[in-house]
């Protein structure tokens, strides 16, 4: 049966754990950090599915995410006034005090050497740079699948030059997948163009990130209200519905955009005009941006737990 609620009406909190908990037994409601790291993973989940469809591993993001770890735990720490040592940043992060060194030091965590880290980008680096595996104009030759007499370079030997530990085949793949390689025969070409991005690309992921980011913002700013009684600072609601046609999702999606036109233009034209206000006020008091978004999004409503039974 089709469904309709909207976010605002929603009462989903869990509830307040005992006034005095056992401390020697496990507690018996799930914590704030629980409920939020279960409804996070789910958040994950649609970004994970893109940075896997460009390349990015498991290891590279939870190297890279150490650094977002550290920036929050020395906010956090500035905010209270406390002195961020690396002591206090590793018990506030959960990140190695080595970690911490590191990047007190250089200013960003060095890279892994693991191998894991992505195999195609090792490849794609030694093939596009190394000077064995260039062309004399420069560029990167196009080699055999496998080498047919001794000596002879091919991707085999490229791959096994690098590590051992993955299949030549599976880092094939890796790279077709990724298109940054092409199988013609018994051969492979090196599409160096494609690993760099193009225009196209790089102002949409530009975008992806910041108006995720300034949506995350506020629902996370309105947590932390949450958790220390005081009302939501932002706008932040949904509508949603369930029980529907692809034809009603068609039709709703046309009311979204068309919604989204006008209330794109009323916002424009009033961050003008206080654009124009504010031009005259004190750099120090003109220190505030703003960004008003909205989206719309449909997929299949997963099967039921009975309807799997």
């Amino acid at each position: 049966m089709p469904c309709l609620r909207d976010s605002a009406t929603q009462g989903n909190n869990p509830p307040d754990p005992p006034e005095r908990p056992d401390i020697l037994s496990p507690p018996s409601q799930p914590s704030r950090g629980d409920v939020l790291l279960s409804e996070l993973l789910t958040i994950m989940a649609p970004l994970v599915r893109a940075l896997i469809a460009h390349g990015v591993t498991y290891p590279q993001f939870a190297q890279a995410l150490k650094q977002v770890f550290l920036d929050a735990a020395r906010a956090e720490l500035a905010q209270h006034g406390k002195k961020p040592s690396d002591s206090a940043l590793s018990l506030r992060s959960g990140v190695h005090r080595k970690d911490v060194r590191t990047f007190t030091e250089r200013g960003a965590l060095k890279p892994s050497g693991h191998r894991a880290l992505s195999m195609a980008s090792l490849v794609f680096a030694k093939w596009s740079r190394d000077a064995a595996y260039l062309g004399a104009d420069g560029a990167p030759r196009a080699l055999p699948l496998r080498s047919r007499a001794a000596g002879e370079l091919s991707f085999e030997t490229l791959t096994w030059s690098i590590s051992k530990d993955f299949h030549p085949r599976s880092i094939l793949d890796e790279l077709v997948r990724l298109n940054l390689a092409a199988v013609e025969g018994e051969t492979v070409r090196l599409k160096a163009e494609a690993f760099v991005p193009t225009e196209a690309f790089t102002d949409l992921a530009h975008f992806f990130g910041a108006n995720l980011r300034d949506h995350a913002a506020a629902s996370a700013n309105n947590l932390l209200r949450a958790g220390r009684d005081l009302p939501p600072r932002f706008l932040e609601r949904a509508t949603f519905a369930d029980g529907l046609t692809e034809a009603s999702i068609e039709v709703l999606d046309r009311l979204a955009r068309q919604i989204w036109t006008d209330a794109a233009k009323r916002m424009y034209e009033a961050a003008a005009q206080r654009v124009e206000v504010d031009s005259g006020a004190a750099p120090e008091h003109a220190d505030r941006r703003m960004r008003f978004g909205m989206y719309f999004y449909s997929e299949p409503v997963p099967p039921s737990a009975e309807s799997d039974g």
